[in-house]
């Protein structure tokens, strides 16, 4: 294996490009209207569930 650079000079720091988006948000409207979905999980209970099932299988 070849010896590996410290992490800190393979990184660069850039300023922020324009228009940047700060935040993604889920908006599940559109599905629940036109197909009748609705999701079976809420936020809360399904990371519960996903971090149970993660921490069971690693």
């Amino acid at each position: 294996r070849p010896q590996s650079a410290p992490h800190e000079r393979l990184i660069s720091f850039v300023t922020d490009r324009p228009g940047h988006d700060w935040r993604y948000a889920i908006d599940a409207r559109k599905m629940r209207e036109r197909l009748s979905w609705g999701p079976q999980e809420t936020f809360d209970t399904g990371i519960v569930k996903t971090v149970d099932w993660y921490l069971i299988l690693r």
